[in-house]
C-alpha cells in the first residue's frame, strides 16, 4: 500500500510535465535531484543483479524501503516546498519533475515483473515520451547509465557524510531538549 501511495505521491506531481518540452538538462539539475538519481542508479544496480540470481524477496524490500526511507521519508517530504510554491515553469521545479518523472520511469520498469497490475496502471499514467513502449511489460529494464550517467559514488559519498553530520546535529539538538 505504502509502495501504491508512494507512486501516486510521484504521478501526481508529473501533472502538466511534457518529457519532450519540460525536461531539465542532467547538469542543470540541483543537487539534491542529482543525488535522488544517484542513489536510483545504485538502487538499479542492486535490483538488476538480484533479478539475475533470481532473488525477487530482496527486491522486493529495497524497492519498498527506497520508497518509504528514501523517497517518501526525505526526498518528498523536502520536495512539497519546491513543487507547490514555485512557479510552474521554474528551473527548480522542472528539476523536481525531471527526476521524479525518471524515478518513476526507472521504478515501474524494475517492479513489473513482482508487481504487474501496479506496474501496468502506472505506466498508462506516466508521461510518456516518442517511442516508448505501449506496455511497461514490453519495455526493458532500465540501464544504470541512462538513469544516472556519471559514477554515483561520488554523489552519494557527498551525500552520505551531509547526512551523518544531520544526525550528530540532531542528536545534540535533542539532548538540549
Amino acid at each position: 500500500r505504502k509502495l501504491r501511495n508512494t507512486f501516486r505521491f510521484l504521478l501526481g506531481n508529473l501533472a502538466g510535465f511534457d518529457p519532450a518540452r519540460d525536461r531539465v538538462a542532467p547538469a542543470d539539475l540541483l543537487p539534491l535531484d542529482r543525488y535522488m538519481l544517484a542513489r536510483t542508479r545504485d538502487l538499479a544496480e542492486k535490483i538488476l543483479g538480484w533479478y539475475d540470481a533470481f532473488e525477487f524477496h530482496r527486491v522486493y524490500q529495497a524497492v519498498n524501503e527506497f520508497a518509504i526511507v528514501d523517497l517518501s521519508a526525505f526526498y518528498l517530504d523536502v520536495l512539497k516546498d519546491r513543487m507547490y510554491t514555485f512557479a510552474p515553469t521554474s528551473l527548480e521545479r522542472r528539476s523536481a519533475q525531471t527526476v521524479l518523472w525518471q524515478i518513476t520511469e526507472a521504478l515501474v520498469r524494475l517492479v513489473a515483473p513482482i508487481l504487474s497490475f501496479t506496474a501496468d496502471e502506472i505506466w498508462e499514467y506516466l508521461p510518456a515520451v516518442e517511442g516508448r513502449e505501449v506496455s511497461v511489460h514490453l519495455a526493458l529494464f532500465p540501464k544504470p547509465q541512462d538513469v544516472y550517467s556519471d559514477d554515483p559514488a561520488p554523489v552519494l559519498d557527498e551525500w552520505t557524510s551531509l547526512f551523518e553530520f544531520r544526525e550528530g546535529a540532531m542528536r545534540i539538538l535533542e539532548e538540549e531538549r
